[in-house]
């Protein structure tokens, strides 16, 4: 998987190579980071096949160590409830479920990144 990085803007990207050799994007992730780091929310679009399922997987991974490397606090995405795929990669990834933010044909999901412990509480 390759990754592209513009104007604060980041995406990390699946690529599989096709029989012939060309490639073609299975799978994207892209973090949004509010202003102070605190928050990113993240979009993901995967192929439902399983290939591309592992791959987004792969992905997710990545996005996590990368952001939780650069200091944001959290993660959070908002999956259909359908998305049976979606939300189990989501929840193997160690991804919770926020039932206070989940209304409609939506979840959200969201992922802790650094110590509770490290927060100070005044």
């Amino acid at each position: 998987s390759t990754m592209h990085v513009s104007d604060g803007e980041m995406a990390f990207i699946a690529l599989d190579t096709r029989p012939n050799g060309s490639a073609e994007t299975v799978g994207v992730v892209r973090p949004v980071a509010d202003p102070d780091n605190v928050e990113a929310e993240f979009a993901i679009v995967i192929r439902s096949d399983l290939k591309a399922q592992s791959l987004g997987h792969l992905l997710l991974c990545k996005m996590i160590r990368y952001m939780k490397s650069g200091g944001t606090r959290r993660l959070v995405g908002d999956v259909l409830r359908e998305n049976q795929t979606m939300r189990e990669l989501t929840r193997s990834n160690g991804f919770d479920v926020d039932t206070t933010a989940s209304n409609g044909p939506s979840l959200r999901y969201v992922l802790n990144l650094q110590p509770e412990n490290a927060e100070a509480h005044a």
